[in-house]
């Protein structure tokens, strides 16, 4: 319900200049902020110009600060605005030197650094509340809180920007499709080839489409599966995530790594698996208030050994190197039978 009050509308700058992922995360505070104080409020980004594509996708923002390395980029357009709060969002070196040249309050997240240490090395079995979660803990001085847990998707998340599909994508892009998410920035989190391979076999058996999405980098490996399989269509590197939050409305089901596709398709309250691999949602980072038949599906070691191997996925403690196809990371160990089982569930 929106704030009753002579006040002047209230500034908000929000710092987190990375990563993709966490960025996206924070449209349930975005959502918050608006209801509460309504459009006459200002509530502005700042982030890295490489994340500039997932700060986009963001509802209800006013403005975006884009840096390229530091603060100093834009600390004079910054300061003539006047902002009455900082909500610092990342705790980081930026965001620290950010607080302290600016005359607002500052309002900080806990970074939950310790908390996730002790989940790796097996010394905290709790698990970590989410970035969500802890973002709704900065603004809890506002009287704001998290929505219903009834809520799901766009009813819990608020709307993210979607961008309308051009002629070209609109007709790659049918109905009701399987969205199969191929990338991740970390070795530890890519998807196995025995679960892309099942994926594509089902979806081939069943008749339903089967869309590649993922970066440039993943272009190579969904070029060569795409044809292979006439079902499959390739749109690595041609999505921005604007476009990604408008394929996702037409998916009928996701199936992704813990990677920021994951949170796109909670936001949009599409039906998804999140495949895990050197990480674990008990490090906070499970989906946030997905569509209720959604699924984490974990390594088959994770049963013996719930530890993560990784804060963010880059190492796996059962593999030496850095080769994300090593048979022995946990992201190889994923069952492909529990991803079928559950596409059988959800599209039966």
């Amino acid at each position: 319900m929106m704030a009753q009050t002579d006040a002047p509308s209230p500034r908000f700058l929000i710092a987190r200049f990375s990563a993709l992922g966490d960025i996206v995360l924070m449209q349930p505070l975005i959502t918050a902020l608006r209801d509460s104080y309504g459009p006459a409020a200002q509530v502005d980004l700042i982030c890295l110009r490489r994340c500039e594509d997932a700060a986009r996708v963001l509802g209800g923002l006013d403005h975006i600060h884009l840096v390229e390395k530091g603060t100093a980029e834009c600390i004079e357009a910054i300061k003539e605005r006047r902002y009455d709060y900082l909500l610092d969002l990342h705790q980081s070196v930026r965001s620290r030197s950010l607080a302290g040249q600016m005359d607002s309050l500052v309002l900080k997240v806990d970074k939950a650094n310790v908390a996730r240490w002790m989940h790796i090395r097996g010394w905290r079995k709790e698990p970590v509340p989410s970035f969500v979660e802890r973002c709704f803990d900065v603004v809890a001085p506002f009287g704001m809180v998290p929505p219903a847990e009834s809520l799901w998707g766009p009813d819990a998340w608020g709307s993210l920007t979607a961008e309308e599909l051009s002629p070209h994508l609109e007709e790659r892009v049918p109905k009701d499709h399987v969205a199969l998410c191929l990338g991740s920035s970390q070795p530890g989190k890519h998807l196995s080839e025995d679960v892309v391979q099942a994926v594509l076999q089902w979806t081939q058996r069943q008749g339903h489409a089967l869309l590649l999405l993922g970066g440039s980098a993943e272009r190579p490996r969904a070029q060569e599966l795409a044809n292979g399989w006439p079902h499959a269509v390739d749109l690595t590197g041609a999505c921005t995530l604007l476009e990604t939050v408008g394929v996702f409305q037409k998916a009928a089901a996701v199936v992704t790594g813990d990677t920021v596709t994951m949170h796109l398709g909670a936001a949009t309250g599409r039906p998804m698996a999140s495949i895990w691999g050197c990480t674990r949602p008990a490090l906070g980072l499970r989906a946030w208030r997905p569509h209720p038949e959604s699924q984490d599906i974990l390594p088959e070691r994770a049963s013996e050994d719930p530890r993560p191997c990784s804060k963010h996925g880059a190492t796996c403690r059962h593999v030496k190197g850095q080769d994300p196809k090593a048979a022995s990371r946990c992201s190889q160990e994923v069952d492909p039978s529990h991803v079928l089982n559950w596409l059988e569930k959800v599209l039966s």
